[in-house]
């Protein structure tokens, strides 16, 4: 597991490199641009599937809403599901994450940032077995993500992410995690797998 997140460490460090070599002679701003598209945040957890009592409720993948000023960048990122299993209840999760980035580097095609986000998420999970509602659970998780825009145009942009997360729900359990009453702290956590999206930038 630490191999694997190190090797997607690198590769996100080779991504930089190689784009900056690549580079042309002009660059791409983001100055008073608003982006939407899509983000993995560094909570998002690839496995996360279903809404029964053994597995993560969601992960926070989603809608990304992005504006920037200058070197500053602020978002929201939403993003829910819902389980309908006939004669049951529906379960359903949801998530909001907030965060703001300052770019400490810019290259001609590449943005380098570092930042603060914050996402709450909560679900009604149904036991897909018993056909059952459980508990109500809310969780909350604060990330330090170190991301690199990568423009393909003035107007698109892919990222990726690697940062520290930490992570801390109710007895319920983390919808966010699947873990009952615990904080955890992760370095990296997701690598790659939980810090993908993709920006479209409108003037």
């Amino acid at each position: 597991m630490f191999r694997r997140r190190t090797v997607r460490f690198a590769s996100l460090l080779t991504l930089i490199l190689v784009s900056t070599a690549a580079a042309s002679a002009f660059g791409y701003t983001v100055d008073r641009k608003l982006g939407i598209g899509f983000e993995q945040t560094l909570t998002a957890l690839p496995e996360a599937s279903g809404l029964d009592a053994s597995t993560p409720d969601i992960a926070a993948s989603g809608l990304v809403v992005q504006y920037w000023n200058r070197h500053v960048g602020l978002e929201a990122i939403v993003g829910g599901r819902a389980l309908l299993v006939r004669d049951a209840p529906i379960g359903w999760a949801g998530f909001l994450t907030l965060g703001a980035h300052y770019n400490v580097f810019r290259a001609p095609m590449v943005n380098l940032s570092v930042g603060l986000r914050v996402t709450a998420g909560l679900s009604r999970p149904v036991n897909v077995q018993t056909n059952a509602t459980q508990p109500m659970r809310v969780g909350f998780s604060s990330e330090i993500p170190l991301r690199a825009m990568f423009f393909l145009s003035d107007h698109f942009a892919l990222t990726g992410s690697v940062g520290p997360v930490v992570t801390f729900g109710s007895s319920a359990g983390n919808p966010l995690t699947g873990a009952a009453d615990t904080t955890t702290f992760s370095l990296f956590r997701g690598g790659f797998s939980g810090g993908l999206g993709f920006v479209v930038f409108f003037r």
